[in-house]
């Protein structure tokens, strides 16, 4: 993108089709992990009982949890040889790993969600929390993926003493259970409910973003593509639901009470797992 003032330009991409690919089939894989994961964990619940019986009986939905396990790790190693190959084949670009800076915008942010700031710290191609979030899946995969070979294949590590194998099932679980909750009460509010992108983000679909989106979330990142000239759509109003406070409102009430639901629910089990 050459820098400059660009008057009939609205959008910009921000996703290219490989990352598109690579973050569709993560999501389904994920998603389908947790809806067959967790009846395995909590079956002694009666909704358990009923998402099983979806499946058609315990073997095939644990046979369909492990086709979906394998195909999150394939998309790992796809995602490894793709940054491979980006890296031979274009200049590499370090944006998504974590610096100083992320530390000083962590703290800059909490204090200008408290009030105590007057302006929010100016972003870059990635923000601190986006750089946790791609870091927690590459750790989760790492962990979720070894553990689980562990509870699949536990006849390879019979050399391991047995409570290593209960250490494999609670983290295996516990970190499962902490994933959700990050999807759905994280994730999932900024791609597809804060009020700026409801109800979805186009990046995940068309990978582009809205030059005023993209100004106001990523200055930096604005400023790298543009300089500092001013884009005429930039300064649009933005559309749909962003100034709605009966959205806002709504999705206030129900993701505290989700939150406290999920808690209520959860947790519990979770110490129970522990203990």
């Amino acid at each position: 993108m050459v820098k400059g003032s660009n008057v009939g330009i609205s959008k910009v991409e921000r996703f290219n089709l490989q990352q598109r690919i690579q973050h569709g089939l993560l999501a389904i894989s994920v998603l389908m992990l947790i809806v067959t994961g967790f009846p395995i964990k909590y079956g002694y619940e009666g909704w358990a009982a009923q998402v099983i019986a979806l499946f058609g009986g315990f073997e095939i939905m644990f046979k369909v949890h492990l086709i979906f396990a394998v195909i999150m790790l394939l998309t790992g190693v796809y995602h490894i040889v793709w940054i491979i190959y980006s890296f031979a084949k274009n200049r590499p670009s370090w944006a998504m790993l974590p610096g100083l800076k992320d530390i000083s915008d962590a703290f800059h942010h909490i204090k200008y969600l408290a009030g105590f700031e007057q302006k929010a710290p100016r972003f870059g191609r990635y923000t601190y929390l986006e750089k946790f979030e791609y870091f927690a899946v590459v750790w989760g995969m790492i962990l979720m993926g070894l553990t689980g070979f562990m509870l699949w294949y536990p006849q390879k590590f019979v050399f391991m003493p047995r409570w290593a194998f209960q250490v494999a099932r609670v983290a295996h679980t516990n970190e499962a259970f902490v994933a959700m909750l990050a999807l759905f009460v994280g994730h999932f509010f900024a791609v597809h409910f804060n009020p700026k992108v409801f109800p979805t983000s186009r990046v995940w679909l068309d990978g582009t973003i809205d030059l005023h989106h993209l100004k106001e979330e990523h200055p930096l990142e604005y400023e790298k593509l543009f300089g500092q000239g001013e884009v005429a759509a930039a300064h649009e109003e933005p559309k749909g639901f962003a100034k709605s406070k009966l959205l806002i409102v709504t999705e206030l009430v129900i993701y505290v009470g989700l939150f406290i639901f999920l808690l209520y629910t959860f947790i519990p089990k979770f110490l129970h797992g522990i203990i």
